[in-house]
């Protein structure tokens, strides 16, 4: 099973010069957050696979435009083929700007 996991930069292959036979047999996108929604969605159709993601600290406009026919598995460990996988969103404190959390407040998550 093949994901494609993509998070923090936009990658001009995957966009700009996109070409889905240099990336064989993806099973699911999942991104580690801090791209634009439109980006997650267009690889989601250009793939036509499922998209699971967690919001980085940058990811305020999710709750207002989240990435189209994606899904969100912050806080949940989900089942996909077989393999579990844990959403954590956000990032370490760097002063509450964004999606950030305290050592503390990451342990109430987990």
């Amino acid at each position: 099973m093949k994901f494609l996991v993509v998070g923090d930069k936009e990658e001009p292959l995957l966009y700009d010069y996109f070409d889905k036979s240099r990336f064989p047999g993806i099973d699911l996108i999942l991104s580690t957050g801090d791209l634009r929604p439109g980006y997650l969605s267009f690889l989601m159709t250009m793939f036509n696979k499922p998209l699971y993601y967690v919001r980085g600290n940058h990811d305020i406009i999710y709750k207002e435009k989240p990435p189209k026919g994606g899904r969100n598995i912050d806080g949940q460990i989900v089942t996909y083929k077989g393999v579990r996988i844990l959403g954590l969103e956000g990032s370490m404190w760097y002063g509450g700007r964004g999606i950030e959390y305290t050592d503390i407040e990451m342990r109430w998550k987990v």
